[in-house]
């Protein structure tokens, strides 16, 4: 991994990420959904930078978020590889630039990492049926990740994504 700004600004995110999930998340708690801000991180990330976009930051990220959520080790870690490499490859063979393509892809991805963990929180044990997790808990949480992704999207491309000058969207010092 080379030091670039993107690597930079991608590492400080992640902390940011975790901090807001350890400290902020908790207090945003509506009912029984938490915002994931990891998630939405992540998601994010792929779709601003789909060619960078690799497997160690979604892997630890998730490994975080199961060892301070309490849920089973490895189910967001699995669920965050999984589906920030298919978002990014989606992304990256449909781009039209566009704001319709990033935006569903958030959504559509932020949706399948919430059912896929949902499922397999479901099948460890958890003592409620996927019906019960679906409607009271995925469902809530995603689209609360949803709204949160579609906020963090400007700033990560505004910050993760380096545009040479005279780009469209770069302003030019004159």
């Amino acid at each position: 991994m080379e030091i670039t700004r993107e690597n930079i600004a991608a590492i400080i995110g992640a902390v940011v990420a975790v901090v807001l999930q350890i400290t902020v998340a908790p207090a945003m708690a509506l009912f029984a959904a938490v915002p994931n801000f990891i998630v939405a991180f992540c998601i994010v990330r792929a779709v601003a930078t789909p060619y960078q976009a690799g497997f160690f930051i979604p892997l630890v990220l998730g490994l975080v978020f199961d060892l301070v959520g309490g849920g089973p080790v490895g189910a967001m870690a699995l669920g965050l590889v999984l589906v920030t490499f298919a978002a990014s490859r989606l992304y990256a063979a449909l781009n039209n630039d566009t704001l319709f393509m990033p935006v569903a892809v958030i959504l559509a991805s932020t949706m399948l990492v919430e059912v896929l963990y949902g499922l397999v929180v479901v099948a460890c044990g958890a003592g409620v049926s996927f019906g019960d997790a679906f409607l009271y808990r995925v469902l809530p949480c995603m689209l609360y990740d949803c709204v949160i992704g579609l906020l963090f999207y400007p700033l990560a491309v505004r910050v993760l994504v380096e545009k040479p000058l005279g780009q469209p969207g770069t302003p030019v010092l004159r």
